[in-house]
């Protein structure tokens, strides 16, 4: 039952990194910007997202 969490936590964490490196790397590349970390939009949001979908995909029961 333990491992299920670690997992959840894992997933969280490699979410919110992730969604930071495409924006990134898009920042960079794509529209030749700035990369500005902001606190709603690069961690807010991804957390969010990283909760319920990491909660639906390994902590809901079947």
């Amino acid at each position: 039952m333990k491992n299920k969490y670690v997992v959840y936590v894992l997933y969280v964490i490699l979410f919110v990194a992730f969604w930071n490196l495409l924006d990134f790397l898009y920042s960079t590349f794509l529209t030749h910007s700035g990369y500005q970390l902001a606190a709603g939009t690069d961690l807010l949001i991804p957390l969010a997202a990283a909760l319920v979908t990491g909660y639906l995909f390994f902590l809901r029961e079947k």
